[in-house]
């Protein structure tokens, strides 16, 4: 067995499979190697395991807690419980490091010895081409703990810290997201915080992606990885500066949590993720679905009067189908589109595969986007819009908005 690791990396994972290998490749790429990685599933009943074995690497150890719990919270106490290095450090299982993210945790650790998290620059990657980028973990004032959150693939901390102010929490029993409520305890209790000042971590959250549990993918992650190989320097310091001019830089700050039930946030989690979904029933007759207001992350923004949603700023919003059959005469009924958008400039994908579709209007001016959507038999359906989004300043919004379609009802008639 090698010797103590300085850090060990906890992976909490669930659902994602061979999705997870961009994150694994991220960590065996340091060019700091004192470490461990402890790979916790959560409850996972897929092929997670042998995807986790395949790298055939010592520094990897897989533990699969015996039931689901919903949350990052039960894999990450398991893999502190475990752990055998002096801090810990954590990573998303769809985030990436830079290949000199421990390294630079590992400098800062030494620098700073009255540090009890070392956090990184890391900067949050909106669903591709919706040109959302948040920048945090760069700070030089401590008591911006208080403030700011940090998503944990960015922060490292001594191994003790858990023992001092408690394990990470069960989300069904706070208002807060759990990784906010361990942060803010620990700012609280008078640990410092200190950061790299450098962007080493990447992040994609699965939060931001609709139905990214029901749908894994990894083509962002891969993407990302290969750009390691090249100079990455300027493409940080362009995203910072983008973020910078969107007022996104330094802007994930906490919000007053007491205003919610404990689980609240949690369950509106699950649900943009797709963990959360509506029970599937066979589609025998005609159905009309109406727009409502749960949370679909960055593909759709809130509900409007008229039961109207915008898609924006993800330009491939999804929909969910939850019917089965084999296939059905969908129509949608499209209320609006971007400024200056053509409906010939939207496209349809059913399950990423390009279907025909038409723009008809009824005698009463309602416009309708028409194709055969074909099903699955034994699961979900997913639609993807493919729309031109651009920023637009209407009256119900305090900021300006980056829309693509205003979608109504769906319709649903089986075919035969």
């Amino acid at each position: 067995m090698r010797a103590d690791p300085f850090f060990s990396v906890v992976l909490a994972t669930y659902g994602r499979g061979r999705c997870i290998a961009p994150t694994i490749e991220s960590v065996l790429r340091q060019t700091f190697s004192a470490f461990e990685l402890i790979v916790v599933g959560d409850g996972c009943q897929d092929d997670t395991e042998a995807v986790v074995a395949s790298f055939g690497s010592d520094r990897i150890s897989w533990r699969n807690l015996t039931q689901n719990c919903g949350s990052q919270s039960f894999p990450n106490n398991e893999g502190i419980r475990c752990a055998r290095g002096a801090w810990i450090c954590y990573i998303g299982h769809d985030d990436v490091w830079a290949p000199d993210h421990l390294a630079e945790l590992h400098a800062l650790v030494g620098r700073d010895r009255a540090a009890d998290f070392a956090v990184s620059g890391c900067i949050y990657h909106g669903p591709a081409g919706s040109e959302v980028y948040y920048t945090t973990g760069m700070f030089t004032d401590g008591k911006a703990a208080f403030r700011h959150f940090f998503p944990p693939s960015s922060f490292a901390h001594r191994r003790d810290v858990a023992a001092r102010i408690g394990p990470w929490r069960d989300p069904r029993l706070i208002p807060a997201p759990v990784d906010c409520d361990f942060l803010l305890r620990a700012a609280h209790a008078g640990l410092r915080f200190a950061s790299t000042g450098r962007v080493t971590a990447h992040k994609f959250a699965g939060g931001h992606r609709y139905l990214s549990y029901l749908r894994p993918m990894d083509d962002e992650q891969r993407a990302m990885l290969l750009s390691f190989d090249r100079e990455s320097e300027g493409r940080d310091a362009h995203l910072i500066e983008l973020s910078k001019r969107a007022g996104t830089f330094m802007s994930l700050r906490y919000i007053d949590f007491t205003k919610f039930k404990g689980g609240q946030l949690f369950n509106r989690s699950r649900t943009s993720r797709g963990l959360n979904r509506p029970p599937l029933r066979p589609l025998s007759q005609r159905v009309v679905i109406e727009q409502s207001d749960e949370s679909r992350a960055l593909d759709w923004h809130d509900l409007e009067r008229r039961s109207i949603r915008w898609s924006g700023p993800n330009p491939r919003p999804k929909i969910l189908i939850p019917f089965t059959g084999d296939s059905a005469q969908v129509a949608i009924e499209i209320a609006g589109m971007a400024p200056g958008a053509r409906p010939e400039d939207l496209s349809v994908l059913v399950e990423e595969r390009k279907v025909d579709h038409t723009m008809e209007r009824d005698p009463d001016g309602t416009q309708w986007l028409r194709f055969v959507a074909p099903l699955s038999r034994h699961g979900y359906t997913v639609v993807s819009l493919h729309t031109p989004v651009m920023f637009s300043r209407r009256r119900i919004y305090r900021s300006p908005r980056r829309l693509g379609v205003a979608a109504g009802d769906i319709v649903l008639d089986p075919l035969p």
